[in-house]
Formats: C-alpha cells, structure tokens, sequence
C-alpha cells in the first residue's frame, strides 16, 4: 500500500514540475520547484499525519516535484563554463530560500 501512496504523490509532484518548466523557463523553474517543495514538507513535517499520508506528500509529491539532480545539473554547468560567481550565488540562493520555505511552513 504504501508504493502506491509514494507513486500516487509522485505521479502528481511530477506533473506540476512538468507544467512549472512549461511555464517557467530554465534555472527559475527549478527555484521554484525547489521552493514549494521544500514549504510542503515544512508544512507536513507539522502535520500529524498518518505515516502512509507523509509518504504520499514528502517522499511522493515532494520528492518528485524537488530537482535537486536538475540543480546539480545546472550548477555544474555554471561550473564547466567558469561561471563561478553565478554558480555559487545559485547555491547559496537555492539554499537560503529552501531553508526559509521549510521554516515559514513549519510556522503555519
């Protein structure tokens, strides 16, 4: 049961990363992403939810609509092109604004 509830959130956090790029274009996309999802888990982390409901929201729908490996992708790209200002203020903005998303939901 609970591999459903995982691929049921994934399916769904999957879906809205899809239509996030489509709207949003390149490395905003995965801020985004990113952002809301880090917020969701620190609004569920809260919750007290049954456990198939955290796997449902935080490792399904979470885990498919964060892109960290696409973040590794981009920041290695800065990297590869010398971009070294860029590639660290992309971090540091992606870190600082995930550590705050997860901090603001967990204040809801």
């Amino acid at each position: 049961m609970i591999f459903i509830y995982a691929a049921l959130g994934g399916f769904v956090g999957g879906f809205l990363r899809w239509l996030i790029a489509q709207l949003i274009p390149g490395k905003r996309a995965t801020l985004m992403a990113n952002t809301v999802a880090c917020f969701v888990a620190g609004v569920v982390v809260c919750l007290e939810l049954s456990h198939l409901y955290t796997v449902l929201l935080i490792a399904g729908f979470c885990g498919a609509l964060s892109t960290w490996s696409t973040l590794a992708k981009e920041i290695g790209q800065l990297i590869n092109d010398k971009k070294w200002q860029m590639a660290l203020g992309y971090l540091s903005v992606t870190l600082i604004l995930g550590f705050s998303a997860v901090f603001i939901g967990m204040q809801l």
